[in-house]
């Protein structure tokens, strides 16, 4: 859940007034987000409200997706110590997790090393896929899941490309975040204040803005569905899972 990004783009001239100002931004947004999730790795899985999270949100994905035990290949991106990988991982053959906090990476290994679990079958790398293209060596996987991480992101539409990028002809994307809820009441209570300089979507996502983002990425077969309720900071949220489907008539 450590993940939090922006594709980095080399500027040609000719770019509107205060872009550079839009890129210094996000650039400082994804530098928050990584210092501040590996100042707290070391805490992260002693939060039972997490482990809960991840168990709903795990089982939402397993129900939207046919999972193979003996076949199935999983990017976890913005994996965290792990809390969604170990939910799914008696349901696929290997996961990759990815996350640009090293301390966040470290604790997911350790976790896995503690388990016994063979690294070609569960592992974490350090890295931000959105900053350059045809990472992980080439690897292309059947599905590409990212809970609780969206709102981190600055450009949702950037990370959604970035994703299906690693997904295999008819893999699946499944992402799980926070929905905008429909009442007046003020989302951006959802988050404290102090987590404000991490937090690029205070209020949520509302379907169309998640839509957009996957049919941007060239995903067909869009889904959106309730994927269970929470509190946040003693107020009751809604978590949904979208899901998208790379057009098997796409290169790999």
């Amino acid at each position: 859940m450590a993940e939090h990004h922006h594709a980095q783009h080399h500027c040609p001239h000719g770019h509107p007034h205060g872009f550079h100002h839009v890129h210094e931004d996000q650039h400082n947004l994804k530098e928050s987000n990584k210092n501040h999730f590996n100042d707290h790795a070391h805490q992260y899985n002693n939060r039972p409200e997490a482990h809960e999270l991840a168990r709903r949100l795990g089982a939402a994905m397993i129900n939207a997706y046919p999972f193979k035990e003996d076949s199935t290949s999983v990017l976890d991106y913005a994996c965290g110590t792990g809390l969604i990988s170990r939910e799914l991982a008696s349901h696929a053959k290997c996961i990759v997790g990815v996350d640009i906090s090293q301390s966040m990476v470290d604790q997911y290994n350790q976790s896995v090393a503690n388990q016994g679990i063979p690294l070609e079958e569960m592992k974490a790398v350090c890295c931000d896929l959105t900053a350059a293209p045809n990472q992980l060596d080439g690897m292309k996987f059947d599905v590409v899941v990212c809970a609780s991480s969206y709102h981190h992101f600055p450009s949702i539409k950037e990370v959604t490309k970035a994703l299906a990028s690693y997904l295999k002809p008819g893999g699946s994307l499944l992402v799980a975040d926070l929905r905008k809820p429909s009442s007046a009441e003020s989302a951006q209570e959802r988050f404290p204040t102090e987590a404000h300089n991490i937090v690029a979507h205070k209020g949520g996502f509302e379907e169309a803005d998640i839509k957009a983002a996957f049919e941007g990425a060239g995903l067909v077969n869009f889904a959106f569905v309730t994927a269970g309720k929470a509190k946040q900071h003693g107020h009751p949220v809604q978590f949904f899972l979208a899901s998208g489907t790379k057009e098997v008539t796409e290169e790999a």
